[in-house]
C-alpha cells in the first residue's frame, strides 16, 4: 500500500491543531485543560466525546472511537489515510511524498479529484449559460420574479442548464471528460445501462442549478429545479449519491449557514432552497435545508453537534405537517427540542420574507409553541375534542410521539402536558408511551443487528453504521501504568526502553500492547509522535491507548516505572510457579519430567525469596 512517511505525518499533526479542526466540524465546550462534544460516531443525549489538545487525540467513551486529528477526519469525512493526509498538508501547507505507489489507492484519490473538479467546472458552466446566453432567459426571469439579483445568483453560484442534452455533451467532450466520469459524477446517466455504447444524455435539461457543498464548500453534487410547470419531472431533481456526495448526511446551504446558527443557538429547518437563499440574504441566516422531505437520522445526528433546539418552518399545508411529524421523530429521538413556526396559509418562508419581511419571520420564530402544543392546538380545530373517543385516540397519537424524546424529565412534562390538556390520565399516557418506548427498543436491537451485519469484512465501518471499536481489555492496572508512561513520559521511556522488552512479559496476561508500545519508535516530548504512532494500529488497540490518555497517570508515577516492571517480573514467576504446581499434579505425568520439573520449581521459589514484595 502507498506510505506516508513517520516524518511527514508528525509534520502533518503538529501544523493541524485537533481542537481547531474539530471544532470547525461542531463546537467543542471547555472541560478543564480538554474539550467535550456530543460524540459525532453515535447517537448520545450527555457528551461522552473527548479532546485533549495536550496528547493531540480524541477518544470517545461511549463508542469507544479514538485517535489522533488524521484518524478524526478520515472517520468523520469517510476518506482513506492517504486522502485524509493529503487534505490536512493542504491546509497547512505541507508538501508530501508517498513512499510507494499504490494502484488502489491512487486511483480512489484520482477518482475523487476529478469527481470534485468536474463539479466545480460543471457548476461554472451552469453559470456562465445563467448569464451569457440567450435560451437562459426563462431561468433570468424566473430568478428576477424570486426578487434574487445577478449579485445573490453569483454568490450562490446559481446556473441554469440548456434544454437540449447535447450542449452539455459538447462542453463535456471539449473538456476531455469521460462518459464514465459524467456517470459516475451523476451528471449524465446511461442512456441504455446494458448497452454503454449508445452514450449518455445529460441528467439535468432545462432546469435552474443550485450548487450542493460539503462543510468545506466544496461542491459535491446539484439541484435542478424546473421552469416550467408543463416540464416533465419532479420540481426538483438531485444529483444520485456518488462516491462524494450522500444525501442523507448533506443539507443545502450548511456551509454557509453554520456559524450563524451556532451563534443564534437555534436552526430554522426550511423545504426548499430558494427559502433558504430568500431568507439568508434578508439576514435570516440559522437556516438548512435537506435536499427534498427526506429528513434522516444522520441529518438529526449533525445538527444536535450544532444545536440543543430546531424550528421547523414547513409549509402550512397537509404534505407540510406530515412532514413536520417526520422530521420531529428523529430530532427528538436525536435529543433536539422541537418547536414550529406556523406560516400563514399559502405561504412559504420565501413568500413571507418578500412580503412582509424578515421580521415577519423572525416573529413566528420568537414566539413559535413547542411541538406538542401545536400539535393540540391544531387538532382542536378539525377533530372533535370534546368526545371521549376522539380525546383517547389522539392521546394515543400524541403518546407514540412523546416516547421518542430521549430526556426523561422533559418526557415527564410532555407527559402531564398531554394528560392535562386533553383531560386523559396521566397513568393512561404513561402506558401508551411505555408500549411505543418497547418497540422503539426492539426496533433500535434489529438496528444494531443490522449494522453489525453491514460492518465490511475488512474491520472497517460503513458509513451508516456506529464505531465497532472495542478497547482491548487491560484489567491489569501495572500494565496500564506502564503502557501510559511510555506514551507520556520521555525520561522513564528512554530509561525503560534502553534495553528491550524483558522477556518474563510473555509469562503476564495483558502485556501485548506493552510490548508494542515499547518497540515503537515513539518519541513523548514531539507532539505529534504519539499520535502519529497511533494512526499505525488497528481501531481496537487505538480505542485502548486513547482511553488510557484520556486519564490521569498517578504523580509520580514515571519515577517508579522500574519498581512497576519489577512487580510485573514477580507476578511472571508466581504465574509460572502456579503452572508447574499444577503439572506436577498430572498423575501421567514421567518421573523424568517431574524430576525436571521440581528442579525448576525449587529455582523459582529461591528467587521469588530475593524479588522485593509487590508495591
Amino acid at each position: 500500500m502507498a506510505r506516508i512517511s513517520e516524518e511527514t505525518k508528525q509534520r502533518v499533526i503538529e501544523a493541524n491543531d485537533i481542537v481547531e479542526i474539530i471544532g470547525g466540524y461542531f463546537p467543542l465546550k471547555r472541560a478543564g485543560t480538554n474539550f467535550r462534544a456530543l460524540c459525532p460516531f453515535h447517537n448520545e443525549k450527555s457528551p461522552s466525546f473527548n479532546v485533549n489538545p495536550m496528547r493531540g487525540i480524541y477518544h470517545c467513551f461511549g463508542c469507544h472511537a479514538g485517535g489522533d486529528v488524521i484518524k478524526f477526519v478520515m472517520e468523520y469525512e469517510h476518506l482513506s489515510f492517504t486522502d485524509a493526509v493529503k487534505k490536512l498538508a493542504e491546509r497547512a501547507g505541507i508538501a508530501i511524498e508517498e513512499a510507494a505507489f499504490d494502484p488502489d489507492e491512487d486511483r480512489k484519490r484520482r477518482m475523487r479529484s476529478n469527481l470534485l473538479a468536474l463539479q466545480r467546472k460543471a457548476a461554472e458552466w451552469f453559470a456562465h449559460r445563467l448569464f451569457r446566453n440567450a435560451d437562459a432567459e426563462i431561468a433570468r426571469d424566473y430568478l428576477k420574479n424570486r426578487g434574487l439579483n445577478g449579485e445573490i445568483a453569483k454568490r450562490w453560484g446559481i446556473g441554469y442548464a440548456p434544454e437540449s442534452s447535447r450542449d452539455f455533451l459538447n462542453w463535456a467532450r471539449q473538456e476531455q471528460y469521460s462518459a464514465r466520469l459524467l456517470v459516475d459524477s451523476g451528471l449524465a446517466a446511461w442512456s441504455d445501462a446494458d448497452r454503454p455504447e449508445r452514450g449518455v444524455y445529460a441528467r439535468f435539461r432545462k432546469r435552474l442549478m443550485f450548487p450542493i457543498a460539503n462543510d468545506y464548500g466544496e461542491i459535491i453534487a446539484f439541484s435542478g429545479r424546473i421552469l416550467d410547470p408543463a416540464q416533465q419531472g419532479g420540481k426538483y431533481v438531485n444529483s444520485p449519491e456518488t462516491p462524494v456526495f450522500t444525501k442523507s448526511k448533506t443539507f443545502f446551504g450548511l456551509d454557509k449557514t453554520k456559524r450563524s446558527i451556532l451563534h443564534e443557538g437555534r436552526v430554522l429547518l426550511c423545504e426548499g432552497q430558494m427559502d433558504l437563499i430568500t431568507c439568508f440574504e434578508a439576514g435570516v441566516q440559522n437556516m438548512v435545508a435537506p435536499l427534498g422531505t427526506a429528513f434522516t437520522e444522520d441529518h438529526a445526528r449533525l445538527l444536535k453537534r450544532l444545536t440543543e433546539e430546531a424550528v421547523l418552518v414547513f409549509d402550512s399545508d397537509t404534505a407540510g405537517q406530515k412532514a413536520a411529524v417526520r422530521t420531529f421523530e428523529l430530532l427528538a429521538s436525536a435529543g433536539i427540542l422541537v418547536r414550529i413556526a406556523e406560516l400563514p396559509p399559502g405561504e412559504d418562508p420565501d413568500s413571507l420574507v418578500r412580503k412582509a419581511g424578515p421580521e415577519a419571520l423572525r416573529e413566528l420564530v420568537a414566539n413559535a409553541p413547542e411541538f406538542f402544543d401545536f400539535q393540540i392546538d391544531q387538532r382542536s380545530r378539525t377533530v372533535d375534542l370534546t368526545s371521549l373517543r376522539e380525546r383517547h385516540q389522539f392521546a394515543k397519537d400524541l403518546s407514540a410521539l412523546v416516547a421518542r424524546v430521549k430526556e426523561k424529565m422533559l418526557q415527564d412534562s410532555l407527559i402531564l402536558r398531554v394528560s392535562t390538556r386533553l383531560g386523559v390520565a396521566e397513568t393512561e399516557i404513561r402506558q401508551h408511551v411505555a408500549e411505543t418506548k418497547r418497540g422503539l427498543d426492539r426496533s433500535d436491537k434489529a438496528t444494531a443487528r443490522r449494522d453489525k451485519a453491514l460492518t465490511k469484512d475488512d474491520g472497517t465501518r460503513n458509513s451508516a453504521t456506529v464505531s465497532n471499536a472495542r478497547p482491548v481489555t487491560i484489567r491489569n492496572r501495572t500494565i496500564r501504568y506502564l503502557c501510559q508512561i511510555l506514551l507520556t513520559d520521555a525520561a522513564a521511556r528512554d530509561r525503560l526502553c534502553s534495553r528491550p522488552p524483558p522477556d518474563f512479559l510473555e509469562q503476564v496476561p495483558e502485556t501485548e500492547l506493552l510490548v508494542k508500545l515499547w518497540q515503537a519508535r515513539i518519541n513523548p516530548a514531539l507532539a505529534s509522535s504519539v499520535p502519529a504512532f497511533l494512526s499505525t494500529l488497528d481501531d481496537n488497540e487505538r480505542s485502548s491507548l486513547t482511553l488510557l490518555l484520556s486519564q490521569e497517570l498517578p504523580e509520580g508515577a514515571g519515577d517508579e516505572a522500574e519498581l512497576m516492571l519489577a512487580d510485573l517480573g514477580r507476578e511472571a514467576l508466581q504465574n509460572r510457579k502456579r503452572e508447574l504446581t499444577a503439572r506436577l499434579k498430572d498423575p501421567a505425568i514421567s518421573q523424568i519430567e517431574a524430576q525436571r520439573l521440581t528442579k525448576e520449581l525449587l529455582d523459582l521459589q529461591n528467587r521469588l525469596r530475593h524479588v522485593p514484595p509487590a508495591s
